[in-house]
């Protein structure tokens, strides 16, 4: 009986350990992902993967605290799957590819029409998010980007008029010069410029 009650105990112990190591790797990437900005860029749009690099380096020189890394999904489908289901917080999306995506025609039917918003350009190609990425960050980002983005070609501020889709809110506090967002959602000081440095 004794045997039978310890056969037990270390059946349950093992199913625990295998139920729990099945979910592990998930776990880690999410909170990898709660660590970083993830940047998506994708196989077949083969200038993303540079460009995100560009990006990650410069935000990595400029604003350590968002961790940038670049990730890469197999096709723009799969980035719009990461995006809208929150895996990832910003994307890079040609201009056709957004604005496909925000419409919900081809190739992204399976998500129908997407509220996304533009972060800041990259000629053809739009850092893109969600409209629920912080203001706080958005401003940041856009910030980085504006003051030191000069060395990636075709870096500017995503325009009202030629972007694409709605532009963030965040980017559009940072360009006309209001104060930062705070992280709980109130408007902070403005933030002194080497602050971004």
């Amino acid at each position: 009986m004794a045997d039978r009650r310890r056969a037990l105990k270390l059946f349950a112990l093992a199913a625990a350990w295998v139920s729990g190591s099945a979910h592990t790797p998930y776990r880690q990437w999410q909170v990898y992902r709660q660590r970083h900005l993830l940047i998506g860029t994708s196989k077949a749009d083969a200038p993303t993967y540079p460009l995100g690099q560009e990006i990650a380096g410069l935000l990595a020189a400029h604003l350590p605290e968002a961790s940038a890394r670049v990730t890469r999904g197999p096709d723009p489908w799969r980035l719009a799957s990461l995006l809208t289901s929150g895996q990832l917080e910003v994307i890079l999306l040609s201009a056709a590819d957004a604005l496909a995506l925000q419409d919900g025609r081809a190739p992204f039917e399976a998500f129908g029409a997407t509220p996304i918003r533009a972060l800041f350009g990259f000629g053809d190609h739009y850092l893109i998010c969600r409209p629920d990425f912080a203001d706080h960050h958005a401003y940041l980002v856009v910030g980085t980007l504006t003051e030191h983005g000069g060395g990636i070609e075709g870096a500017a501020p995503a325009d009202p008029v030629t972007s694409p889709v709605p532009i963030h809110p965040g980017a559009v506090a940072y360009a006309r010069g209001r104060p930062m967002p705070s992280p709980t959602g109130h408007a902070a000081a403005p933030i002194p410029v080497d602050h971004l440095d």
